[in-house]
């Protein structure tokens, strides 16, 4: 219930339905950060967004030293980079260099979790980015031209590279079942060879003495 009161707090979150709230705080990873450890750097690749469960982050200056702001318990950061958005101006890259002040326990939340989880909810995935869109526009960090074009090639480049990987896991997977098939088909065939080649050998005196041995338990 914590955790789930935390993520209505993110801003892109506010208003969407409890269902897909659930699933993404059963998807958020537990991370904890040292002292002078880096989250995350200017023109890093946002593959996550992070809320603080407890501690303080700096986001700082190129020089690691001179602080902006510090954040604290229930701030998060990162959601944007996450959705996205087309004609972001930044892209996903990050947008700043925050810092673990001390000992720092935060909730990662994935891309690849959120998307997963909007597979089912795809009025909410509609929903969020537009308010992601809304967000970036009131910053003026959003190419509108960009932002209403088709599809960008980079987007289809990068389905169809996740595509092609899913395609090889299961001709992996497929391969691995026809081995083990095989395999399965060698061992009953020998074994039907051994028991054919046994058949083979028993004389018709070896049966004559099992009839007749039963013939005297019976009596």
């Amino acid at each position: 219930n914590v955790h789930l009161d935390t993520l209505k707090k993110v801003r892109i979150f506010q208003d969407c339905e409890a269902g897909l709230l659930i699933e993404l705080v059963l998807k958020l990873q537990p991370q904890v950060f040292s002292p002078g450890d880096y989250i995350c750097k200017k023109g890093d690749i946002g593959r996550e967004m992070y809320i603080i469960k407890e501690g303080k982050l700096a986001v700082v200056a190129d020089d690691g030293v001179t602080q902006f702001v510090v954040l604290s318990d229930g701030a998060y950061f990162g959601e944007i980079s996450i959705l996205g958005i087309k004609g972001s101006k930044a892209g996903n890259r990050r947008t700043a260099n925050i810092r673990s002040v001390g000992y720092s326990d935060l909730f990662a939340l994935s891309k690849d979790d959120l998307m997963e989880a909007l597979t089912e909810y795809p009025d909410a995935k509609k929903a969020l980015e537009e308010k992601g869109k809304a967000i970036l526009m009131k910053d003026n960090l959003i190419d509108e031209a960009v932002a209403n074009a088709g599809a960008d090639p980079k987007d289809l480049d990068e389905k169809i590279v996740k595509l092609q990987s899913n395609l090889d896991g299961m001709q992996t997977k497929f391969a691995q079942l026809m081995a083990e098939f095989t395999s399965t088909q060698a061992r009953i065939k020998q074994r039907v060879t051994q028991m054919e080649a046994k058949v083979k050998s028993i004389k018709p005196e070896d049966l004559t003495e099992v009839v007749a041995d039963k013939d005297k338990k019976v009596q």
